[in-house]
């Protein structure tokens, strides 16, 4: 009986420490959204100066695909998982906002470009917002 019980024992404590070391870090969901994003950033980079059509469109989707993959990342962290779906909003609202933008272009109707335009200025300002507080949060101890 003593032999079962220090090996169930040991069994549980391998256990804790397999699931202990297992568990992401912080820092690692961090590094998970952060990466996304600076992909997002780096993709979008090439299309900011364009005039094509299909183009833009192209960074639409580009937007709505990031937005689904920041959505299925594996957080845990309550907090990063609120920076996790932030990121995600904004991708989608610039999706959206950037389809109506050229739907608006092509009906000519240019106070709604414009108004899209805006939107998408202050989603680029809310992305850059949220990145600096999560950034913040990331570098807490």
């Amino acid at each position: 009986m003593i032999k079962f019980s220090s090996t169930l024992s040991l069994l549980t404590t391998l256990i804790s420490v397999f699931l202990i070391s297992c568990a992401e870090t912080k820092i690692s969901q961090c590094q998970k959204i952060i990466l996304l994003t600076q992909k997002m950033a780096e993709e979008s980079e090439t299309y900011r100066q364009t005039t094509d059509i299909k183009k833009v469109l192209q960074v639409a989707d580009l937007f709505e695909e990031t937005s689904q993959q920041m959505k299925q990342l594996k957080i845990e962290d309550e907090q990063l998982q609120e920076y996790q779906l932030g990121f995600a909003d904004i991708y989608q609202g610039n999706a959206d906002t950037t389809r109506q933008f050229v739907a608006a272009l092509n009906d000519k109707n240019i106070d709604t470009a414009k108004l899209m335009q805006q939107q998408v200025q202050q989603l680029g300002k809310k992305e850059q917002d949220l990145g600096t507080e999560m950034n913040a949060y990331c570098q807490e101890n």
